[in-house]
């Protein structure tokens, strides 16, 4: 019983991870490309955000639900993710005051992109450290 509810708890992140994405990538492009006025884009803007905290929600239930060496792998990962991050955030500043940036790669949507790769990167070696 609790093996189910355990494995419940993380579906659900696994759900709300999956309607973020849903309402997050058309928001991008809707707002990308300025089809609806101001106001109506600041409504779009904010919906994937609400989106995103509620999966963050979830995803601490989630983590609450874990053992030991997984909630190990999922702090490890966060530290690694976020380290990267900050690292990466660091460095195109540093390269900006100088007038070396390219937006088109390092713009602050790519960077949402670089802060899930990171966050994956992480999992991944943690995992691999710990073997499961």
């Amino acid at each position: 019983m609790m093996e189910h509810s355990k494995k419940n708890v993380q579906q659900n992140a696994v759900i709300y991870a999956l309607i973020h994405a849903v309402t997050y990538l058309p928001a991008a492009w809707l707002l990308k490309h300025r089809i609806f006025s101001q106001p109506v884009s600041v409504v779009i803007a904010i919906v994937p955000i609400i989106t995103f905290a509620v999966f963050i929600y979830k995803l601490i239930k989630a983590f609450s639900a874990m053992d030991e060496v997984n909630q190990r792998v999922q702090l490890e990962a966060v530290v690694i993710g976020f380290s990267l991050t900050a690292m990466l955030m660091m460095l195109l500043f540093l390269l900006s005051l100088c007038d070396i940036s390219n937006p088109g790669w390092f713009g602050y949507g790519h960077v949402v992109g670089y802060c899930w790769l990171f966050y994956f990167i992480g999992w991944f070696v943690s995992k691999k450290k710990y073997g499961v």
